[in-house]
């Protein structure tokens, strides 16, 4: 068992050695939970594939996200092991302060107790009283009398709520034992299959390879499509921030005032109060998917398949189920709708000084200049049945500089 232990604690330290006591049980448990759900969705997507099937090279950096994202969930597992253990420990401090404290309060409640017997007559107390040299001094020693019997009452007390908390610690002790012991069996559990998933993706990536020439001028090709988007995308905000500079200008002098200079966009009150209430929802916005898992992320990163290939993603791209719309992630006005060679139709909505960019939507059910809401469905995602996937191209930007979608996002 000691030596159980040991490993255990080993494990952890490797895992994550600079993770514990820094995420509290609560944030842990949310973490824990996203994680299985992002697992449950990206099994889903993978269900499609048949066994007697090779996975395309999306099904494949499905499952290697599968693979991070169970990594991560067994060293959170870890994580909460750990302050599992750090709560059984205190929990078995607390009981045994508690129970000297119950020892002295009983051995003092068995002194009170004695030293009422010995004068636990009426004749003694009248005496007591009555012995007194005056009024005052009586009044004193009855005020006593009544204050000792208020602090046996007090004394029963103390016993009584001590005993309480010895029992609620016990109780916590267990339960974080018994969530303890669940733990480090589903870990077990999440252990195997990472090996099977890991196995599963080797042999995969092993048939891939077998046609990695033709995968590198795929990635290539993609790569040259989604540079062609980007510019699309710089080109159509460039244009709105001309176009709203041009519009302020206008005002400015229609009133016989001077127009504001900017390098960026000049925004009316309104627009700016709806630009500060985007940048304090960073972190809580919410996915611009009902169901969804991040299958490429943002930046530069080597192809799953072939190293000798570098991804570079301007935003993220978001797996999804089939049929699935895309949803704006916070109020605005949509700025573009624009059928894209090789990228079907790009939906832009402007937020104040942001822009947010949904990309690979087969049915727009939008247009230019509508006003939209946060949640409101934008149109309907396509999907690539020859790949076996369905993807949404989510960008985020402020004014002509973009920013990693991902951590304005909510868990």
């Amino acid at each position: 068992m000691k030596r159980n232990c040991i490993l255990l604690i080993l494990m952890m330290l490797f895992f994550a050695p600079s993770a514990f006591s820094q995420k509290s049980r609560s944030q842990l448990e949310k973490e824990i939970k996203a994680l299985q759900e992002d697992i449950s969705t990206t099994s889903k997507l993978l269900k499609k594939t048949s066994k007697d099937r090779e996975m395309t090279l999306n099904e494949v950096s499905l499952l290697d996200k599968k693979i991070k994202q169970r990594e991560k969930l067994i060293q959170a597992y870890y994580e909460q092991i750990a302050v599992l253990d750090q709560e059984i420990s205190k929990g078995q401090g607390n009981i045994k302060t508690l129970n000297a404290d119950l020892k002295n309060l009983r051995k003092e409640y068995a002194q009170m107790v004695a030293f009422a017997n010995r004068n636990r007559s009426h004749y003694d107390i009248l005496e007591f009283v009555f012995a007194s040299s005056d009024f005052n001094q009586a009044f004193s020693r009855l005020r006593y009398i009544r204050q000792f019997n208020e602090s046996r009452k007090t004394k029963m007390n103390q016993i009584s709520n001590t005993e309480k908390r010895i029992t609620g610690e016990v109780e916590a002790s267990q339960k974080a034992r018994e969530e303890q012991a669940a733990m480090l069996a589903d870990e077990k559990v999440q252990q195997a299959e990472l090996q099977k998933e890991k196995e599963q993706l080797n042999s995969q990536i092993a048939s891939l390879k077998k046609k990695e020439g033709q995968l590198q001028k795929d990635i290539k090709q993609k790569q040259q499509q989604a540079k062609n988007l980007q510019k699309a995308i710089d080109d159509i905000i460039a244009e709105e921030i001309r176009l709203a500079n041009e519009r302020a200008k206008k005002e400015a002098e229609a009133k016989g005032k001077k127009a504001e200079s900017s390098k960026g966009i000049v925004m009316t009150p309104a627009e700016k109060t709806l630009s500060t209430n985007f940048a304090n929802n960073k972190g809580k916005l919410p996915w611009p998917v009902e169901r969804g898992v991040v299958s490429s992320s943002y930046g530069k990163h080597a192809s799953v398949v072939s190293e000798k290939v570098t991804v570079t993603n301007s935003g993220i791209d978001i797996a999804t189920d089939e049929n699935a719309q895309a949803r704006a992630v916070f109020d605005g006005v949509v700025t573009s709708v624009t059928k894209l060679t090789g990228s079907n139709t790009v939906i832009i909505i402007r937020h104040g000084e942001y822009f947010t960019v949904y990309s690979n939507i087969e049915e727009a059910i939008v247009k230019r200049g509508d006003n939209v809401k946060t949640k409101q469905n934008l149109g309907r995602i396509h999907t690539n049945k020859a790949e076996n996937k369905t993807e949404l191209h989510f960008e985020l930007l402020k004014g002509q500089q973009r920013d990693n979608p991902e951590p304005w996002l909510s868990l």
